[in-house]
């Protein structure tokens, strides 16, 4: 009697158990989460027209959308902690900059996460900004994005005539800011050659990527440029990379 009363409760028990399990949550870098909410400083952003989105990989390197560029990172997690490394962005400028430096800020800001009904939930530790996110799509998973020249775009990398390799341009060259618009959300990118006689410019909104040669100045030192005077000129001043042109400085980059 005791063992078949003892078998009874185990097999009632096991019923209670499996009855109680939760459905187990996607985890982080399934796919591609796409923002459906973003609080900040109790305020709800409007979202901008094209979808700001965020791809965690299985290799600690984060990219999406931020509505109008790109962006590209990495992060570290804990149990339910966090962080992303300053990140890279690409260079276009659209009507919804406001919405895309506030959404960047807060990731880069982020030390929390959650994910509670297929709903990925991003917050910095005292929770002034609140981001909610939601996998994109029936099928989360998202492809390669390759260019011309098979670089994957999505993925932050872009073709560099001077290395004749796919690069990452925040990785491998010197961020330089611009002088005329302080405003400015978009950034500006040299890259040298391995012997430094050649110099490639990354320019928002221009395409061309130049080439500058090195010249050796009278006055001493170097600077690069072509042999039109109208084309621009980079060169060290005060321990800064600038590029300029017709004797107007345009970016800088920092100490």
């Amino acid at each position: 009697m005791n063992a078949k009363f003892f078998i009874g409760v185990s097999f009632i028990m096991t019923l209670t158990m499996v009855g109680c399990k939760s459905v187990e949550e996607p985890a982080l870098t399934i796919g591609e989460w796409q923002v459906k909410e973003f609080v900040y400083d109790h305020d709800t952003i409007p979202l901008p027209e094209r979808s700001a989105t965020i791809q965690f990989t299985d290799t600690n390197t984060i990219f999406g959308a931020a509505g109008c560029n790109r962006y590209f990172g990495n992060y570290d997690v804990g149990d339910d902690t966090i962080s992303i490394s300053p990140l890279g962005r690409t260079m276009m400028f659209c009507p919804d900059m406001p919405f895309e430096d506030k959404f960047v800020k807060a990731l880069e800001e982020t030390r929390i996460y959650s994910i509670k009904d297929s709903i990925l939930i991003l917050a910095d530790k005292n929770k002034n900004f609140i981001i909610k996110m939601k996998l994109k799509g029936d099928n989360p998973l998202i492809g390669v994005d390759l260019d011309s020249h098979d670089c994957n775009s999505a993925a932050g990398y872009t073709w560099s005539n001077l290395k004749g390799d796919c690069i990452r341009i925040f990785e491998d060259g010197i961020r330089m800011n611009s002088v005329t618009d302080k405003n400015s959300t978009t950034s500006a990118f040299i890259i040298f050659s391995a012997d430094s006689a050649q110099v490639e410019l990354f320019l928002p909104d221009d395409g061309r990527r130049p080439l500058l040669d090195r010249r050796k100045l009278s006055s001493g030192g170097y600077s690069w440029n072509e042999e039109d005077d109208d084309t621009y000129n980079v060169r060290e001043k005060d321990g800064r990379w600038i590029i300029e042109q017709r004797g107007i400085e345009l970016y800088r980059s920092e100490k």
